[in-house]
């Protein structure tokens, strides 16, 4: 299989869209000289072969654009084994570049006089227009190599995760920022020491917690998890705490033991501590200190061995500044405070995330995708995800279930997050003015709202453009 063959569908939709911009037809040959995308005559010739000795043969030896205005007299015609049967009028080829090597042509062809004249009369902007299109190609085939890099560092991970060699495996990073937070939480975790990771909402902050009770001597002991703000307050202390029969009205007889016994020799997860009621932070307090409960009607403390991991997307210093949250409390909790990065934060991370829910979904419902759109990547990269982690998860599994193909781009994605992507043309324009529109539309998918140079730079190489033309460029069509 040819490297252009492995992207025919998103070829397709290409050599369809600028046909349409054009108003002539329009061809991509791989270099077996196998005919992968095409529209009118050819569309129904995908997969055939096209003549070895013809113009697509000298561009794929040379490296170099070819162009026939007169089929009968062009030398590149004479020995080929169509040449008495060919329906074209004009054309002009231009190579398609892996790494500096020709793999593919992509070619505009005249069946009918008005389109020969178009061509003929506008045959440099064309070949302009093509050697652009051509760098888009090659970006993207850099840009199924990429991908296939990240599946592979996924498989990776999650083999790790399968032979059980990495207990932190199932938290998936390459970033700096997040190899430090998980050098540091394997450094803690064998310890019986307190620890309250912070950050935002969605950044994994239960999954921390759950590699570390993992990676501890407490490993195959129970990990019980309480979310504080979904316990109504009033049942709060007897969840954790426990209560004996007949403690209350509708208690159970024979009593109930409470969150903190349930962990015994294991580890208890508190989430969002930062909503503890203040009527209960003493008591918390003094299990952390003591290392016993006291049930809800109980005449005797129970002593315990759990090792208490908290976890927090709120401001705990302001809110003991505030008066609503006990500072020696506070104090107690954050003896090993560990801060899980915001998505964005770790830009280079989200590839990999994205790669990593896709795979996952994808093999969940009997699909194989294998592409995503250039420039959806560059806007999941570019994108902050408020919701970080688990937004993004959930937007992946959308992917996932909307893709058609092997392929997913704007198309699928949830229209609440992001317009549809269209290309549309004015009517009645000059080919020059097409041109622009169709350069204008693209270069907008390319470069997002308030892109950083960063981001610009990486535009103008994927596009092999210098820094200034994008600028330039950028200025003319008021993009941003």
């Amino acid at each position: 299989m040819t490297r252009i063959s492995q992207i025919q569908s998103f070829v397709q939709d290409y050599v369809e869209a600028i046909a349409q911009v054009l108003e002539v037809e329009v061809e991509i040959v791989d270099e077996d000289y196998i005919r992968i995308g095409g529209t009118g005559h050819y569309k129904s010739m995908l997969g055939e072969s096209v003549p070895r000795d013809s113009l697509y043969c000298h561009i794929l030896e040379k490296g170099e654009p070819g162009m026939i205005y007169e089929h009968d007299k062009n030398p590149y015609c004479l020995n080929c084994i169509l040449r008495n049967e060919c329906l074209e009028l004009a054309s002009i080829g231009f190579p398609i570049f892996y790494r500096d090597v020709p793999v593919g042509v992509i070619g505009i062809i005249a069946f009918t006089a008005e389109q020969k004249e178009r061509i003929v009369a506008s045959s440099a902007k064309l070949k302009s227009f093509l050697s652009h299109m051509s760098s888009l190609l090659g970006s993207k085939l850099m840009l199924v190599e990429t991908n296939q890099r990240l599946q592979h560092q996924v498989q990776e991970a999650m083999a790790a995760i399968n032979g059980q060699n990495n207990t932190f495996g199932a938290m998936i990073g390459q970033s700096e920022a997040f190899h430090h937070l998980v050098q540091e939480a394997m450094q803690v975790a064998p310890g019986i020491s307190t620890i309250l990771i912070r950050g935002e909402s969605g950044t994994g902050k239960e999954l921390l917690a759950r590699a570390i009770h993992k990676a501890s001597n407490r490993g195959g002991q129970p990990f019980i998890v309480v979310n504080c703000p979904s316990i109504p307050e009033n049942l709060l202390e007897s969840e954790l705490f426990g209560y004996e029969g007949g403690a209350f009205t509708g208690a159970n007889k024979e009593g109930k033991p409470g969150k903190f016994e349930l962990a015994d020799h294991g580890t208890i997860f508190l989430d969002e501590i930062g909503d503890l009621p203040l009527s209960l932070q003493p008591k918390i307090l003094r299990v952390i200190q003591e290392r016993t409960v006291d049930r809800v009607g109980g005449k005797a403390p129970v002593s315990i061995d759990v090792r208490v991991i908290t976890a927090t997307n709120r401001d705990l210093e302001s809110m003991v500044q505030d008066g609503l949250f006990r500072a020696d409390l506070y104090y107690r909790l954050n003896v090993i405070p560990l801060t899980i990065p915001a998505l964005r934060e770790r830009r280079e991370d989200i590839e990999l995330y994205l790669w990593h829910f896709l795979t996952k979904y994808a093999q969940s419902l009997g699909k194989e995708i294998f592409e995503v759109d250039p420039r959806l990547l560059q806007w999941f990269v570019n994108y902050d995800w408020p919701g970080n982690v688990r937004q993004l998860e959930n937007v992946a599994e959308y992917l996932a279930n909307m893709a058609k193909g092997s392929a997913v781009g704007f198309e699928e994605m949830p229209r609440y997050l992001i317009a549809k992507e269209n290309i549309s043309f004015t009517p009645g324009l000059s080919l020059e003015e097409r041109l622009a529109e169709y350069e204008k539309s693209l270069l907008a998918g390319y470069v997002p709202q308030d892109a950083s140079l960063e981001v610009k730079m990486r535009v103008a190489e994927e596009l092999k453009i210098s820094l200034s033309t994008l600028y330039r460029k950028m200025e003319k069509y008021k993009i941003n």
